[in-house]
């Protein structure tokens, strides 16, 4: 057998034996005949390897009566979720968030922290320098486990190369410096960058709103608009990772700027002659509060228009509205009841994020753990 042909039979084992749900009480050798089309020989020769390689781990077998084998023992498979670790990071403008969870999605640790970031006055040197420390801090809560991949999510557009290759924006330059290569020279890991919009697609893909949809947009309308389009189940990026990106935004009438929900709720209390945070708002306009549900009229009519453009754009079956108020009582009810205006049926629903504030580094953890996949056999947990 060559070891091209070997390596595809252990990732199809591998990943059979990684997909089955939490507390399935492992898999036969049979069961895994059955699943890859392999033979018996091979299953167990395989799964042999897969255990030395630190990936599998035997159980003891489970056909016994009253203390004594009966028949043929069967050896039982099943998959180590903690043969290794990935982290997923949320490196947001004021907020950084970092979570280490199992091979299998499972939290272990977290860390988060409001940051006073500025692209105007805040040094890149500090901006990097409290990216590394908080993924190190959730990594010494979870005692430093070993570490397979880390993902990290950036409002900004990522190439291939995982850089912002677009080049005189210093909002993007700002915010996606070279992080990928501190935490890489910091430690040792495999890390990548996404825009976190995707991400935020795929946390929805996963675990959220989106489960499911083959076509679907997920608008991140936090602090600064951006989108993720899912098409047919796949992330669009685009050549330079550009899909989604809303500088447009300043073109289209009623809008007027790529801003978020969180920045034009405290921009309309400002001008209002007020003070408080969007939260702030959200809360007054549940209560009842007149003034405060005028201004979320106003919020909701501009992200009416954004959703507008997307869904003319690219067609989806579904929006999710994700991002810090984007759950806010009456607010994708507003945008929903305004689509008729400017689209004719049928119309896609928009629904609300159940992620929180999450979203990003979910689909952080999910990308890591997708890279993890593809190249477990080079990422090997009891090599070394």
């Amino acid at each position: 057998m060559t070891r091209r042909l070997r390596d595809e039979n252990a990732l199809a084992v591998l990943h059979h034996v990684w997909d089955l749900p939490d507390g399935a009480d492992g898999v036969t050798g049979s069961d895994l005949m059955a699943a890859t089309g392999l033979s018996r020989a091979t299953v167990h020769d395989v799964c042999g390897e897969l255990i030395e390689r630190g990936w599998l781990r035997e159980l003891e077998n489970g056909r016994t009566t009253e203390g004594y084998v009966t028949g043929r023992p069967a050896r039982r498979y099943a998959f180590d979720a903690l043969a290794g670790t990935v982290l997923g990071v949320d490196a947001g403008l004021h907020r950084i968030a970092v979570r280490v969870a199992d091979l299998r999605g499972r939290a272990l640790a977290d860390a988060a922290e409001e940051v006073d970031h500025d692209p105007a006055r805040t040094p890149v040197a500090d901006r990097v320098a409290d990216v590394v420390r908080i993924v190190e801090e959730a990594w010494d809560r979870a005692e430093r486990p070993r570490v397979l991949g880390v993902a990290l999510g950036v409002p900004a557009p990522v190439g291939p190369s995982g850089t912002t290759e677009f080049s005189g924006n210093p909002f993007w330059e700002f915010v996606n410096p070279d992080l990928t290569g501190a935490l890489a020279r910091r430690a040792g890991w495999r890390v990548l960058a996404d825009n976190d919009a995707n991400l935020a697609a795929l946390a929805e893909g996963w675990r959220g709103s989106g489960r499911g949809v083959r076509h679907q947009v997920t608008l991140l309308a936090g602090e600064r608009i951006g989108a993720g389009v899912v098409e047919d189940g796949r992330l669009l990026r685009g050549a330079r990772g550009g899909v989604g990106e809303m500088r447009y935004l300043d073109l289209v009438e009623g809008v007027g700027s790529p801003d978020g929900l969180g920045k034009v709720l405290r921009e309309l209390v400002r001008a209002a002659g007020g003070t408080g945070a969007a939260e702030d708002v959200v809360a007054a306009a549940a209560a009842g509060e007149e003034s405060a549900g005028a201004l979320l009229d106003v919020a909701a009519e501009r992200l009416t228009r954004v959703v507008v453009t997307l869904v003319s754009l690219f067609d989806p079956d579904r929006v999710v509205v994700a991002g810090g108020v984007a759950g806010a009582p009456g607010l994708v009810e507003r945008v929903e009841a305004g689509l008729p205006r400017f689209l004719d049926p049928p119309r896609p629903p928009v629904v609300a994020s159940t992620l929180g504030r999450d979203v990003v580094v979910l689909g952080a953890l999910r990308r890591a753990l997708d890279e993890v996949r593809a190249d477990a056999l080079a990422l090997s947990p009891g090599r070394g």
